[in-house]
């Protein structure tokens, strides 16, 4: 699509529709860009939980049956080997429930799928380009498959601009702006006395939907199967969650280091697993504190607030005489850690190697938009700082944050993600 059109819709967008009023196009110059197969194999890595980034609590399914959320094994619900295709999926599920409505909920799909988090990245990149703003709680990448009279929960607020592509079938969405809240029943699917009131946008293949953060809505696809993929903005968040969540995580490697022994300090009746935690807590350092809270903002600012890494991808190891840069929309921060380490956080995720002054100019070179040659560079640079330097381009290639350039062809060896 040509980037004039493109941009035309972005103007259009950031003055009338980001946080202001909904928006429905049967035909948009802004896509998805994911097809079936990259849909498919994201359902297929979320159906395991061993594939969910340690920590981070994604993907998130939710079943339904008849509007009720299903505390029982859901597998069914999620492809399975003998699926060929999205179709195939499809057609299976709504087979099986042919007597009943359903919906299957998945969120965070970015954490599994390499396509996914490129695609959510690059929507809030254009969204803080055209609109200058970066929603204060996460970006998500989920969808909702199903056929249902209404979403489970019936009308609500979910606190996030959404951004809906419709891959198969046809979705309503019913929305609401705040001021009609007393007027419109919530969390019921008897709504219709407000259907009036309603803006109503329509999913197919090939539109766009968005209502703003505030915005009441509800979903609708009764007569056929209906596949959704949203980009969600989040507009709130809590700070002291992300002190709290960091702390967390240094306590976890503490006791992971060793269970107390018998003799650990036990004081008034606190059990001694509870004050040799305590006793941890106590014996953290500012320093540390603070670089666990860096490194949890990173993940956060350099995944365009996704907040997982990019899924890694194999390494490939830099050729010592290449021309390196990050590749376009990448965000590189460092920082000199409490142990002496340099700590270099992108894409979501933090390497850490030994410090050297030299490999510190070379990243700030990269993070600064300047094409790094390495051939040269390690001809001036200290023998001591190249392993380094390496080391952390390795790291980097695998969550392809860079563009490698062969030295003597020309060629790029080693590219970023292509959307």
């Amino acid at each position: 699509m040509a980037g004039s059109e493109t941009d035309r819709f972005w103007k259009e967008f950031a003055s009338r529709h980001w946080e202001q009023e909904p928006l429905s196009l049967p035909s948009s110059p802004v896509q998805l860009g994911i097809g079936d197969e990259e849909l498919l194999r994201a359902l297929v890595l979320a159906a395991d939980p061993e594939n969910r980034p340690e920590g981070s609590g994604l993907p998130k399914v939710v079943v339904t049956v008849d509007g009720r959320t299903q505390p029982i094994d859901t597998r069914v619900f999620l492809p399975l080997a003998e699926d060929g295709s999205l179709d195939d999926y499809l057609a299976r599920v709504d087979r099986h429930m042919r007597d009943h409505e359903w919906s299957v909920a998945v969120s965070g799909l970015h954490a599994v799928s390499a396509p996914l988090w490129d695609r959510a990245k690059r929507m809030s990149d254009d969204v803080f380009r055209w609109t200058g703003t970066r929603v204060a709680g996460r970006v998500d990448i989920d969808t909702f498959i199903g056929r249902y009279t209404s979403t489970n929960v019936g009308v609500h607020v979910d606190h996030a601009g959404n951004f809906g592509f419709t891959l198969r079938g046809r979705k309503t969405l019913l929305t609401w702006a705040p001021e009609h809240a007393e007027q419109v029943p919530q969390h019921t699917a008897d709504y219709a006395s407000a259907r009036g009131l309603a803006d109503v946008l329509v999913g197919e293949p090939g539109a766009l939907t968005y209502f703003p953060s505030r915005q009441l809505h509800v979903g609708e696809s009764p007569d056929a199967v209906a596949v959704n993929v949203n980009i969600a903005f989040f507009t709130r968040s809590d700070p002291a969650a992300v002190v709290l969540e960091a702390v967390g995580g240094l306590l976890g490697r503490a006791r992971a280091a060793g269970e107390p022994g018998a003799d650990a300090h036990v004081a008034d009746g606190i059990p001694a697993p509870t004050a040799a935690t305590l006793d941890a807590l106590v014996g953290l350092s500012r320093g540390e504190i603070e670089d666990a809270v860096w490194e949890h903002s990173m993940r956060a600012l350099t995944s365009g607030g996704l907040g997982v890494g990019r899924p890694s991808e194999s390494p490939v190891p830099v050729p010592r005489d290449a021309r390196v840069r990050l590749a376009d929309e990448v965000v590189l921060r460092q920082r000199t850690l409490a142990d002496g380490r340099r700590a270099v956080a992108v894409q979501g995720h933090t390497v850490k190697v030994a410090d050297h002054p030299r490999l510190e100019a070379a990243l700030t070179a990269l993070a600064c938009g300047d094409t790094l040659d390495l051939g040269q560079w390690e001809r001036d640079t200290d023998s001591a700082a190249v392993p380094l330097l390496h080391a952390v381009l390795l790291r980097l290639s695998a969550w392809r944050a860079t563009r490698v350039e062969s030295a003597e062809s020309g060629t790029v060896r080693t590219a970023g993600p292509v959307l």
